[in-house]
């Protein structure tokens, strides 16, 4: 492969944040699961009616926003530095209030789609922005920075994802002002939740993902780099394809069929992204595979599965022998995208990293001499692997839901909620061998 000449980076850790920064995003992210299955066990079949009942988007917004996006900042302050040699200005200060604002603003605004109080929306959209626009201000300070040598692929992808991020919240600002203003009903509001959506599932969540598949894959999982070629260029594709897509969405006629193919190739560059993931960890030079490799393998086979089923609900009725129920699919396509990719990727980069920011923080307390356990030690890799068996059934039960929602919602959102019991409790295990080896130093 192109890719395998490429000499593996040295990471930095000159401007490593404290251990604390990031843990209490990662901490707080499996909170959020808990309540969105709270809620959608409460709801029932009622929360999985459309893509358009207000408690669908109360739970896809505390998935989106209070895990997925929570993970994703915590992670961006801990792997700028590291990766990239790029600090965050006043990233101690911005941390904890990014932190606290992304926790209410996720809370107000599954109030506000589940109650439909317009003042909520208010309080929630200007909570939001200003936590949001805060930290892309600080990543875009920082990323003006030059990247050290070799890092340059995963910052462009990160550079396109916060723009992504840009895009999203304005979608989405501009939506929020339908539930305020009565003007603003005449917005075209499908397309603008169609486009609100794309960006922040393919955009935002797709882009970072993949830019930090790019450094933790080779890294953590042991294969080869990705080759060159597919580092430098596919992200910049697909963000182009995302304009298209959404420059095109009005067109007729010709500037249709413009628009249709630019969404197959988009599905296309992200089932290419997933089998060249898959390819790679099926050639891992680890014989056996640990929690993250199954958790980002899961994540790869999901997103295939995800654009197949996005592809097929397109194919004209009569074409094919089955027919697949559009509204089902589309919450499918969600469910997979959301649960399947997002949370099995932040599942699987959780296992790595906080056993070994654990572990690199308590090296550095010299008094502990050899007593710090390895960072395979610090997270028994038997829990990993049981949680990680807990998620991979609740996927299934939760896609199978979105066809068969009254029989089977609830199970789905009960194993969920287990599973995220389970994660908490495994990051809360690194957690306090920190604590206890610490007050172990200072007694």
């Amino acid at each position: 492969m192109s890719g395998a000449s490429v000499p593996r980076r040295v990471l930095s850790f000159d401007s490593n944040p404290p251990y604390t920064l990031p843990l209490r995003f990662f901490l707080s992210a499996p909170l959020f699961v808990l309540l969105a299955c709270a809620l959608l066990f409460w709801y029932g079949d009622a929360a999985l009616a459309s893509r358009w009942s207000p408690y669908t988007l109360a739970i896809t917004h505390l998935l989106v926003l209070g895990c997925i996006s929570m993970t994703m900042l915590g992670a961006l302050m801990q792997m700028l530095p590291v990766v990239a040699g790029i600090s965050l200005p006043a990233v101690l200060r911005i941390g904890p209030i990014v932190h606290a604002g992304l926790c209410g603003g996720s809370l107000l605004l599954a109030a506000a789609f589940s109650w439909q109080q317009p003042w909520l929306f208010v309080v929630a959209g200007l909570l939001l922005l200003a936590t949001l626009l805060l930290f892309v201000g600080a990543c875009t300070l920082g990323l003006w920075q030059q990247p050290d040598s070799g890092a340059a692929e995963v910052v462009a992808a990160i550079r396109q994802s916060l723009a992504a991020l840009l895009v999203t919240i304005t979608l989405g600002a501009l939506l929020a002002s339908a539930f305020v203003w009565p003007a603003a009903i005449g917005l075209p509001l499908q397309l603008l939740t169609d486009l609100h959506a794309l960006w922040g599932l393919l955009g935002w969540v797709g882009l970072l993902v993949m830019g930090i598949a790019w450094q933790v894959v080779p890294m953590f999982m042991v294969t080869e780099p990705y080759p060159l070629k597919a580092r430098s260029r596919v992200s910049t594709a697909l963000f182009l394809l995302l304009c298209a897509v959404s420059m095109s969405s009005t067109l007729s006629g010709a500037g249709h069929s413009f628009h249709q193919l630019a969404l197959v190739l988009l599905v296309l560059g992200y089932g290419g992204f997933a089998g060249l993931t898959l390819y790679l960890l099926a050639r891992r030079k680890r014989p056996s595979a640990d929690t993250t490799t199954l958790y980002w393998r899961t994540a790869m086979a999901s997103l295939l599965l995800a654009g197949l089923l996005a592809l097929l609900i397109k194919i004209p009725a009569g074409v094919l022998p089955f027919a697949l129920p559009v509204y089902a699919s589309e919450l499918a396509i969600g469910a997979l995208l959301l649960t399947g990719v997002a949370l099995c990727a932040i599942n699987g980069m959780l296992y790595k990293i906080v056993p070994f920011l654990t572990w690199y923080h308590l090296q550095e307390t010299r008094a502990l001499g050899n007593s710090v356990p390895n960072v395979n030690q610090i997270i028994p890799p038997q829990h990993g692997r049981w949680q990680y068996y807990l998620h991979g059934c609740a996927v299934l039960l939760l896609l199978a839901a979105c066809y068969a929602p009254a029989l089977l919602c609830r199970p789905a959102a009960a194993l969920m909620a287990l599973s995220s019991l389970a994660l908490c409790a495994n990051l809360l295990t690194a957690v306090r061998l920190y604590r206890r080896l610490q007050h172990a130093v200072r007694a």
